[in-house]
């Protein structure tokens, strides 16, 4: 029952076209409305998701609450992914680099989580608009791509931002926030391997090794400091899993809809979002440097991301005018 309700999220991109249709709503019918629609409802989750992961940090050790969340998302996605393995298409010469990806995400995902515990979340997900900035910089020392003076002016930007955010001899550079830092590095990294795998795997395939790998490399820190949940505990727990599995299907489903140079804008969404959660829930509010360095942070991502796209769009112009060689 549960795989099928995560399989119509597939369909409600196209509900919403039809829906428009019936109310003559034209607006949702436009691409970009709708990839906008999804990227906020994927912020939204996330921004959920950290109150949940707050909530349950005073019971549950970090490493137990990562694998709450791989757990729960290799159950949802466990008859996606019996069905996908007998198609007999995984087949994968590249297992190292699928290793190496999910000890990243593992890494930044322990790291995120005991940030979102220990320090205010607006600062976290600010912190975290630092990816796009430091895969570009990856990018260029790992898989020797090229970047204008344009994009290192832009990571210079993001940098002050983060160090507005940090405020280093001002205030005292907590642990949470170094973790955090670790965060953007590891899922950059991540990132960068997604990257290659692409060139030669499928998003099947990238998708089966990351849940396959992550739940036995999660199992294993998490029973040292095991402890059993309480039932009063169990829909908080199902609910952070849920909520992180569907952030990441609204994602995919909002680039799929429109460019990125539309969506991306609308992950900024997430900060107030998460603002607004740790309000209601923990009276938390983010200093005004937090939003100054967060903007600074978010206009480099996107004029980055932005300008890749573009080139990437020109590049393929080019090469539909001309032709294959």
């Amino acid at each position: 029952m549960v795989f099928y309700g995560i399989r119509s999220f597939v369909a409600l991109d196209c509900l919403l076209v039809a829906g428009a249709s019936l109310v003559d709503w034209e607006i949702f019918k436009r691409p970009a409305v709708r990839g906008a629609l999804w990227m906020c409802a994927a912020s939204v989750m996330i921004a959920i998701s950290a109150a949940c992961i707050r909530e349950l940090s005073g019971a549950y050790n970090t490493f137990q609450l990562v694998f709450f969340r791989s757990a729960v998302g290799l159950l949802l996605l466990a008859p996606w992914m019996y069905r996908t393995s007998r198609l007999g298409k995984l087949s994968t010469k590249r297992l190292p680099l699928y290793l190496l990806r999910t000890s990243l995400s593992y890494t930044g995902m322990v790291c995120v989580f005991y940030g979102l515990a220990n320090m205010p979340i607006g600062e976290v997900y600010a912190l975290l608009f630092l990816v796009p900035i430091i895969t570009i910089v990856l990018a260029v020392l790992l898989l020797k791509e090229k970047a204008g003076i344009e994009a290192w002016v832009a990571c210079g930007v993001a940098f002050i931002g983060a160090l507005i955010i940090l405020r280093p001899g001002i205030i005292a550079i907590t642990i949470a926030a170094i973790a955090v830092l670790v965060t953007a590095v590891t899922y950059a990294g991540t990132n960068i391997c997604i990257k290659s795998l692409s060139k030669t795997d499928s998003p099947a395939q990238i998708t089966f090794y990351g849940q396959l790998i992550a739940f036995p490399l999660a199992l294993g820190p998490a029973l040292i400091v095991w402890k059993t949940p309480v039932w009063s505990d169990l829909p908080l727990i199902f609910a952070l899993g849920t909520l992180q599995l569907l952030a990441g299907l609204f994602h995919a489903y909002s680039v799929r809809a429109a460019d990125a140079r539309v969506v991306q804008p609308f992950n900024f969404v997430r900060l107030p979002a998460s603002v607004l959660i740790a309000f209601i829930l923990f009276s938390e509010l983010p200093s005004p440097w937090t939003w100054l360095g967060a903007g600074m942070i978010f206009a480099s991502s996107y004029y980055v991301l932005f300008k890749e796209s573009t080139n990437k769009k020109a590049a393929n112009d080019e090469e539909g005018t001309l032709g294959p060689v």
